[in-house]
């Protein structure tokens, strides 16, 4: 539960990081390269605040078995995760249905699966790149510069 009063910190530091590069730059940002900095600032605080939960659940929570459906679905949310984290560079629209797609199944294995329902609060923290996920689609659809 410690990451939760984590992520308001980190929308802060990463405005703070968009004031920066607003200051340093020689000449101005637009608009659409604004809004793909501090989107991906948000995603990198995220994947670090995703790897170290993930980690610690590995190391000090119980294992579930790997080989039965709850087990299973701890990898593949991981690998989604990831997979989006890789396309939100270049493929925004890609990225934000599979971030979209990643907190659906975590929600449907909160509420189908009651070992993963006790590891951890995934339906708050996942909110986070819920809203993520919807506004990389904003991003491809209103403000990506099209050419």
């Amino acid at each position: 539960m410690d990451i939760i009063p984590a992520v308001p910190l980190f929308i802060i530091g990463a405005l703070l990081i968009l004031g920066w590069y607003k200051a340093s730059g020689t000449t101005p940002p637009i608009r659409p390269q604004r809004h793909k900095f501090i989107l991906n600032t948000l995603l990198v605080n995220y994947f670090v605040m995703y790897l170290i939960y993930v980690a610690g659940e590995m190391f000090f929570s119980p294992s579930i078995d790997l080989l039965t459906l709850p087990g299973i679905f701890l990898p593949l949310l991981m690998g989604l995760f990831i997979t989006g984290f890789i396309l939100s560079w270049n493929h925004e629209a890609y990225a934000g249905i599979f971030f979209i797609l990643w907190y659906l199944l975590v929600l449907f294995g909160q509420l189908r699966y009651g070992e993963l329902l006790h590891r951890g609060p995934y339906i708050f923290i996942g909110i986070v790149i819920f809203i993520q996920g919807i506004l990389y689609l904003y991003y491809h659809f209103r403000v990506k510069p099209k050419g």
